[in-house]
């Protein structure tokens, strides 16, 4: 089910949000930070509703595709001669302006954070005037292509007069795909892709669902997490994260200077423990410039394994025709795309384990370098590096890492690719199969009723359909893996974009880790004041938590 508003604002940013301004208690009740305010200002801003609007040609299904969005079905079943129906959660308290504006209610939990504004089709002629003061304005833009439609003129007419600006919040869904087979439904999707570019300039993220029959429903998971993504950028939400990171840094930075003068206080070498805080920045700053090398290592292994899971899937058919094999086929897809991901994610981890050690040198090394200088300013040996503390840290980085793998290629939909192209040669298998047993019968009729001939001719042609079916599996198997393979061509792409932020983060919680190491010592010198020690670590994780965010969001 989609969210939005607040639910869009990602958790790990609100929770350090939340965190920073209840730190501030921790440090003394009687401290005031000037940053405090804004934390809770942008903390309350994160509730106001985004909004997700349907354009398209009439009958395309654009309510529909609300309805599956929302995971109910209520805007399909309200038919208006308004221009545009705004749905929303509950009344709101200043209704839309416009006379060609239609506002309905239903109490569905996806609108609690949003609203659907669904338009009437492109092609009447008054649509794309009064269109232009909410599309503009909108977080998600869906623009709704039916299958069965073959003239999209109008649609592409229109798109071409929206701002370039706007391009970022659009995705194509593909209606009734359904009605088209697999070898159709890829050529309309290459051509809508390319038609995108030609027009836009862009290529637009492309989805098709399923709306109706046996397999309805397909597509729209994939197509939730696309739009949940859109509603996480737009300029809005980016807004939003932005002034509430922004804030949470003052605020950080200001409890930092106290806990710096009271590190002072206890009269610490300050400036001892900023050298060796340095050199890891340093550290980091090699680090991070090693990582877009790193991640496209990462994924172009993923690609790597597509062939292997083309003929993996090619396998599964079986050696010979069976009746067996054809009963059993369609519940494949799930076991190959499981059997598919924990390869991918041992292979992941496998390549960060060696990573780490890398990781763990650099650490003993810098840490040796430290150690002698310690026992210089303060006359006490910090002991040999900890290589197993944070070597098990690092094992726990490595395999939340190899799990990260599973929603890119979740959101790359092998799965639904799969079924498809089972669900297709399934349906060529069984075909054979019923005419090789068809022919059998009607052999064995005839040889009952003394037509011993015919008997055996239907039974050789029973025969040769079999040995015909199996040539033709093995053709099927080919062109099964060949088409997987091509499917998944730019796999790489999805990724790359999907590990970046869980890579980042790995690489972080493991210099902060290994900064924690220090702080120990900063409770070692500091004697009497315990109760800094505690402070001075919760402050570090907020900081790297807070520094992760403004990475993931280039802040």
């Amino acid at each position: 089910m989609l969210t939005g508003g607040k639910n869009v604002i990602p958790h790990a940013v609100r929770d350090v949000a939340d965190a920073a301004a209840a730190f501030s208690a921790r440090i003394g009740p009687d401290r005031h930070f000037d940053s405090q305010k804004k934390v809770e200002e942008a903390l309350a801003e994160c509730c106001s509703p985004q909004n997700v609007t349907v354009i398209g040609m009439t009958g395309s299904g654009k309510s529909s595709t609300l309805d599956a969005l929302a995971g109910e079905r209520f805007c399909s079943r309200v038919s208006s001669k308004a221009t545009l129906v705004r749905w929303q959660y509950r009344p709101h308290p200043a209704p839309h302006t416009h006379e060609w504006v239609l506002d309905l209610f239903y109490p569905s939990d996806a609108l609690l954070n949003l609203e659907f504004w669904d338009t009437i089709g492109l092609e009447q002629e008054d649509a794309p005037r009064k269109l232009k003061h909410i599309v503009p304005k909108s977080d998600a833009i869906l623009v709704v292509i039916s299958a069965s439609d073959g003239n999209h003129s109008a649609l592409w007419d229109y798109l071409r007069t929206l701002e370039e600006r706007l391009h970022s919040r659009m995705v194509l869904v593909i209606t009734h795909a359904e009605l088209l087979s697999f070898e159709k439904l890829q050529s309309l999707k290459e051509e809508l892709r390319s038609t995108s570019r030609e027009c836009l300039g862009v290529q637009l993220p492309l989805y098709p669902v399923t709306t109706a029959g046996e397999h309805a429903g397909e597509g729209v998971e994939a197509l939730t997490a696309c739009v949940q993504e859109v509603l996480k950028r737009s300029p809005l939400t980016d807004k939003r994260v932005e002034r509430l990171l922004l804030a949470t840094d003052s605020l950080l930075e200001e409890q930092g200077k106290v806990l710096d003068e009271l590190s002072r206080l206890s009269k610490m070498d300050s400036g001892f423990l900023t050298s060796i805080d340095r050199e890891i920045d340093r550290i980091q700053l090699q680090m991070e410039d090693e990582m877009p090398a790193r991640l496209k290592a990462y994924a172009q292994y993923v690609q790597d394994c597509v062939p292997r899971l083309g003929k993996k899937s090619a396998r599964q058919m079986g050696r010979f025709l069976s009746i067996r094999r054809t009963m059993i086929l369609h519940k494949l897809p799930p076991v190959i795309d499981e059997w598919f991901y924990e390869l991918v994610k041992s292979g992941i981890e496998e390549r960060h384990a060696y990573y780490n050690k890398e990781f763990l040198n650099i650490c003993q090394t810098h840490w040796n370098h430290v150690r002698p200088r310690v026992k210089e300013q303060w006359d006490c040996d910090i002991g040999d590096f900890p290589a197993a503390k944070l070597q098990t840290d690092l094992e726990v980085y490595k395999e939340r890492l190899g799990r990260s793998i599973y929603m890119p290629l979740k959101d790359f939909g092998i799965k639904p690719c799969l079924s498809k192209l089972f669900l297709d040669q399934e349906d060529v298998m069984r075909t054979e199969i019923k005419l090789m047993l068809l022919l059998v019968i009607l052999g064995a009729l005839l040889g009952c009723f003394g037509e011993h001939a015919a008997g055996f001719a239907c039974v050789g042609a029973a025969l040769a359909v079999w040995v015909g079916g199996n040539l033709g599996l093995a053709w099927m198997q080919f062109r099964l893996s060949r088409q997987i393979v091509a499917a998944a061509a730019e796999m790489h792409i999805a990724v790359e974009c999907g590990l970046r932020t869980p890579l980042y983060e790995a690489m972080i919680s493991g210099l902060s880790d290994y900064r924690k190491l220090y702080a120990d010592i900063r409770g070692q010198v500091a004697g009497g004041v315990e109760y800094l020690q505690p402070l001075l670590n919760a402050r570090y994780d907020l900081f790297y938590k807070l520094t992760v965010q403004k990475h993931r969001f280039r802040i």
